[in-house]
């Protein structure tokens, strides 16, 4: 695996929900993706979302945090029985962060924290995560996105995993 930078150019693509938006504030979203879930192992990208999750008594399989929220540090929630840390500057996807979401997807209560910035690790996570798995992150100030991991979100992944690794 290498280190994917995104230009500041491109950035502004991952802007757009990957998946469903769940409006809502509070923990309105998450109460929402409780409805949604059945049974399936969930990964909880960003701190306020897995917070959130928690609230409403979904415990991800998987989390990546950084501990912080709009670049404001807060306080370590519960992060689970078995934390990792991998670095993953601002812009990028490290090599690091990668190999640690793909040790982690079999290693159910695994909490990822992030040196860094966790905003771009949704692409590995749906590329890495088994069907059917459901990976939910923040959109600010809007709510919670909600992506199903199947054909299309692994299509949709790979074709921009690859446009960034071609730059």
């Amino acid at each position: 695996m290498e280190t994917i930078k995104v230009p500041d150019s491109l950035r502004s693509m991952f802007r757009e929900p990957f998946g469903q938006l769940l409006e809502g504030e509070g923990l309105e979203p998450a109460r929402k993706v409780k409805e949604l879930l059945k049974g399936e192992p969930v990964i909880a990208v960003g701190d306020v979302t897995l917070r959130n999750l928690l609230e409403v008594g979904v415990r991800p399989s998987l989390a990546i945090v950084d501990l912080k929220t709009k670049r404001e540090a807060l306080e370590a929630c519960d992060l689970g029985e078995r934390v990792v840390t991998a670095r993953n500057p601002p812009g990028e996807i490290s090599a690091e962060l990668q190999e640690r979401i793909h040790e982690a997807i079999a290693e159910e209560g695994t909490v990822i924290q992030v040196d860094g910035e966790e905003d771009l690790a949704v692409l590995p996570c749906i590329l890495e995560a088994d069907w059917d798995s459901v990976v939910l992150y923040g959109q600010p100030d809007r709510g919670m996105v909600f992506v199903r991991v199947d054909e299309e979100s692994k299509m949709k992944a790979a074709t921009i995993y690859r446009s960034l690794l071609s730059l």
